[in-house]
């Protein structure tokens, strides 16, 4: 399927940084799109669906909206990625499909900082280097962009040349389309909260169908007597009813109440998110739904209501430097937290070992049999030639590495310091080595 375009409007003659000044333009806005990220007051960026018609009408009706209610000029740009897109606003240009890379060739460097990973420094040195557009900036090796200027600009690199394109962060839902109940008596027990929280899904439906919009995502926020709140936030069908919304609410409120640790509840919010035109509500979020799909999540759906929403769970990648940090659990349907999936600087590269290692102890050792060592700059002491395991001696054929890690040197108590080797023995086998306190183990191997 055809992935989604990328449209931002800018405001020229905007000229306030008060977001609550800008507010009145996203109401304008939201009469022809729910799905807007607020780049900065003046410039916005909406995601554009495929088969949502001609880019250049939807951008006329834009500028209209703009100008019809908040009487200012408006500039749209349209792109595959939003880099780009950001760019094409300035000129009021519409970049076709596979054009973005065309596109921002020509450009002059300086227009690098608009992506936030590059300073000006770094452009001033770029230029220095007879570097002065994107394109020449483009043609540089990546491996030598990174050495030399660090992993943000290598990242600009990657978004001038239009192959790197950041998914849209659209804000958050308004408050009107959230909706509570305050408990009269507080809610001591899960079903006194589960009898509220059905006509409170029935509400939000309702506020939703009433705006022509579905969701794909709820906050369930419960507030306790003592002021305290508590939330989570669950990927939902768009096309689930009332019922459905309500026994899931009923899983989070039993979870928290029943765990202990929560106080009689005094109200309940349930706040919407990934809005979707309710005309779309069947698709899924990046492409249709199929019938193999639909039968699968209701299978899982049926699943959790039989072992409870927190027994059934997905692995999931995240942020960490240890190979062990690197993947996690959280319940099927709960939204992933933004912090689990961004990057994470020193982590390992891909491709990541596919076993993990069972932590058994190792020699490394060099030509002479003595055991190799790794000094506090990551300098090794010799060149590993053997690897050593349960006094079975294994010859490397090549390795790489190391690379020496420093974590927490801040607290004494959870400070960490260790480095890592990758090696490829005789045997044909390839594992990933962790030195720490001189002690050498096994984390994980390549197949």
């Amino acid at each position: 399927m055809t992935p989604a375009r990328t449209v931002v409007a800018w405001l020229p003659d905007w000229e306030s940084e008060d977001q609550a000044a800008f507010e009145p333009v996203l109401e304008a806005l939201d009469r022809i799109t729910p799905y807007i990220e607020v780049l900065e007051p003046g410039r916005v960026a909406i995601p554009l669906r495929p088969l949502a018609g001609d880019e250049a009408v939807f951008c006329e009706a834009l500028i209209d909206t703009v100008q019809g209610l908040v009487d200012q000029d408006c500039l749209t740009g349209v792109a595959d990625g939003l880099f780009a897109a950001l760019m094409a606003a300035g000129t009021g240009r519409i970049v076709p499909p596979g054009g973005d890379a065309a596109f921002l060739a020509p450009l002059d460097i300086a227009n690098l900082t608009a992506t936030g990973l590059v300073d000006e420094e770094t452009v001033e040195t770029l230029r220095h280097l007879g570097i002065g557009t994107l394109g020449a900036f483009c043609a540089l090796p990546g491996a030598a962009v990174a050495e030399r200027f660090g992993a943000a600009a290598r990242q600009a690199q990657q978004l001038a040349a239009g192959d790197l394109a950041r998914p849209l962060a659209l804000r958050r839902a308004e408050a009107e389309l959230t909706v509570r109940v305050d408990a009269a008596e507080p809610y001591a027990t899960v079903e006194q909260a589960a009898f509220a929280a059905r006509p409170l899904a029935e509400r939000l439906l309702a506020t939703l169908t009433g705006r022509g919009l579905a969701c794909t995502r709820v906050t369930v926020t419960a507030h306790t007597v003592r002021g305290l709140a508590r939330e989570r936030t669950w990927q939902v069908d768009p096309t689930a009813d009332a019922v459905d919304l309500a026994r899931r609410v009923r899983w989070q409120l039993d979870g928290w109440l029943t765990a202990g640790g929560t106080d009689a509840l005094a109200a309940i919010e349930l706040a919407p998110g990934g809005l979707l035109n309710i005309m779309d509500a069947g698709r899924g979020l990046w492409e249709t739904k199929d019938a193999a799909t639909a039968r699968a999540e209701a299978a899982l759906r049926h699943a959790q209501g039989l072992l409870g929403p927190d027994n059934l769970r997905i692995v999931l990648q995240a942020g960490g430097r240890d190979l062990a940090e690197q993947y996690d659990q959280i319940p099927w349907g709960e939204t992933v937290p933004p912090h689990r999936t961004r990057p994470w600087p020193g982590a390992l590269p891909d491709p990541l070992p596919t076993r993990a290692g069972t932590g058994e102890h190792v020699a490394v050792l060099d030509a002479a049999g003595s055991a190799v060592a790794v000094a506090a700059r990551g300098d090794l002491s010799a060149a590993p030639v053997l690897v050593a395991v349960d006094g079975e001696r294994t010859p490397i054929l090549a390795w790489a590495g190391p690379w020496p890690v420093t974590e927490r040197w801040w607290d004494p108590e959870r400070a960490r310091r260790y480095a890592r080797l990758q090696v490829l023995l005789a045997d044909g086998r390839a594992a990933l080595l962790y030195v720490e306190s001189g002690r050498w183990s096994v984390v994980g191997w390549y197949d």
